[in-house]
This record gives structure tokens, sequence and C-alpha cells, in this order.
């Protein structure tokens, strides 16, 4: 192993001599390849501008960024929408284990509602539509039976339906006709509809 190299002062003084160049007016070696002047605006010219409004190779951040929870108050009805993504793996209608954190804060405003909360489970388009409706069916019952495990006796009356892929918040292709995955995803979620905030 080797000793650590102590720099003393007198070796950081002739270090900072040899890098220096000297200020009595003696030239400084040139090295091959070197312009003779560096004028300011040849130093302007090489530097290449950013600007920042520009969108990083073309992609606008808002198209890609899937909602993953939204939240709408339409009177005296507010409807939470959760992406699937969210609540359950990809064709599964049991609840993930991420699901339970998001539901356990979903159900702390439902405790003390009165009258009906509805759930009601969307599909994407992809797949027979009687498939769309049962899956969207299931994870809506899903979703109601975590939502009425975590409130106990104070749970309000829920019910929950699906839809299948007959509702659909966007359009899953396109304008030149090709599949849209961001736009399925938010079509894939749960709505929670209940009176008040």
């Amino acid at each position: 192993m080797r000793a650590p190299h102590r720099v003393t002062s007198g070796t950081a003084v002739a270090a900072l001599l040899l890098a220096t160049p000297l200020a009595t007016g003696t030239a400084v070696a040139d090295v091959a390849g070197d312009p003779d002047d560096v004028s300011a605006g040849t130093l302007e010219g090489s530097v290449t501008e950013v600007s920042p409004e520009t969108h990083i190779i073309g992609i606008s951040p808002d198209e890609y960024i899937e909602e993953l929870e939204l939240e709408d108050v339409e009177g005296d009805t507010t409807t939470v929408t959760i992406s699937a993504d969210v609540l359950f793996e990809f064709d599964e209608a049991t609840l993930s284990d991420d699901a339970a954190e998001t539901l356990s804060d979903t159900a702390e405003r439902l405790s003390g509602v009165s009258g009906t909360v509805e759930v009601v489970g969307h599909s994407d388009g992809v797949g027979e539509e009687s498939y769309n409706q049962e899956l969207s069916e299931d994870r809506a019952d899903a979703v109601k039976g975590a939502l009425e495990d975590e409130l106990g006796s104070d749970a309000p009356d829920i019910e929950a339906s699906g839809k299948g892929s007959t509702e659909p918040v966007a359009e899953e292709t396109n304008s030149e006709g090709e599949d849209d995955p961001g736009a399925r995803a938010r079509n894939r979620r749960v709505e929670i509809s209940f009176e008040g905030e």
C-alpha cells in the first residue's frame, strides 16, 4: 500500500507558479493548435445557446404524464377517479399491494357520508367487450369490498357496477390510427362517486 503523498506549502507554491502565466509580459510558450488570439466574438460563437422554452426532443411532458388520481365536483357530488393501473396488475381484478394506501385515503373521506356511494369500473378497448365488461365489474366489486372492510360498521351503502369500455375518457388511437397506450391507460379506471366533499 502506498503512503499518502503530503503536499507541502512549498510544493503548492511551485505548482501554482507553473500553472499561472507570468504577469511580467514574458510570453507563454504556444501550444500547437491553439489560436493566437481568442476574441470575445470567437468565444461567443463557439457556445451553443439553449433556450429554456425548447421541449426536450420535442416531447411535451403534459402529453405523457398519466394522472393516477383525479377529482371532479359537480353540484353536491364528488367523483374520485383512480387509475386501474394503481389498483390492479394488468388484466387482474385482485387489488395490488399498492392499492391499500390509496383506498384507505379514499375510505376516510367516505366515513359519515350519507346516501349511496357508487363504485364504477371501466376498462380500455382491447379485447372482447364481454370480457372487458366482466373485468370492469370484478374490479368495481374488489374496490367496494376493500372500502367496506376499511370502514367496517361506518361504511355507507356502496353499490358497484362496471361499464366495460363503453365510456372512454380518451381516444385510444391517434390521428394516424396508431395505438395510444397513454389514452388506454386513462380509460382503465375506477370512479367512486358520493355526496359531499
